[in-house]
């Protein structure tokens, strides 16, 4: 009887010994999958952003392409739209409250204050856009050059640090045919333009 009980226990003894290396192999790939997963939707997550924020600036530089070329409107009509020289950049670090306050949604036509286009799927980011005008090329008063600093912000969901996405945009003025229609990318009028100076986006980079 003894023997049986030492040869039960014996038994258990070595079933656990065989259990706990399954045990472990199992709770490790469980982790790993977990972490796969996370890996996954941050991947997800900033892919989504970066298409939103990419989208936003398309259009805020196809926006400032649009207005009529006649003459350089004056940075900040009411609603202001776009910021003076001496307004200064915004840090791509500003919060998510202050660009809901001073930029505009993507597919944002600031003239009529309506939403042109519906740019992002549902369920998507919505990227926003500010424009602030950087310098003046002096010249002559019917054929100005103006560059533009162009910042795009997309929020990463449901956390995360947000995309921002910057351009500088040379924008000639002075004659009416130096304009595209919304939302025409990248700008066309550009090919046309007949005196020798930069037009359309000059320089491009990821704030963060």
């Amino acid at each position: 009887m003894k023997m049986r009980r030492q040869g039960r226990g014996s038994s258990l003894l070595l079933c656990l010994l065989l259990l706990l290396p399954l045990t472990l192999l199992v709770s490790l790939t469980w982790a790993d999958s977990r972490w796969e997963l996370r890996l996954a939707a941050r991947d997800l997550a900033e892919q989504r952003a970066l298409t939103a924020a990419r989208s936003a600036l398309a259009w805020a530089e196809a926006w400032l392409m649009s207005l009529p070329g006649e003459a350089r409107p004056p940075p900040c009509p009411a609603p202001c739209t776009i910021q003076p020289a001496s307004h200064g950049q915004p840090p791509g670090g500003q919060s998510e409250r202050w660009w809901l306050e001073h930029a505009h949604a993507d597919g944002w036509q600031p003239e009529s204050e309506s939403l042109l286009m519906v740019r992002q799927p549902r369920g998507t980011p919505v990227g926003r856009w500010w424009i602030g005008e950087l310098w003046v090329e002096p010249g002559a008063p019917g054929a100005q050059l103006t560059y533009y600093r162009v910042l795009a912000r997309a929020a990463r969901a449901p956390a995360g640090e947000p995309i921002v996405l910057e351009s500088i945009v040379a924008r000639p003025w002075g004659h009416r045919d130096w304009q595209d229609p919304l939302p025409a990318v990248p700008a066309r009028f550009c090919q046309a333009v007949a005196t020798p100076q930069p037009c359309g986006r000059t320089a491009w980079q990821r704030q963060q």
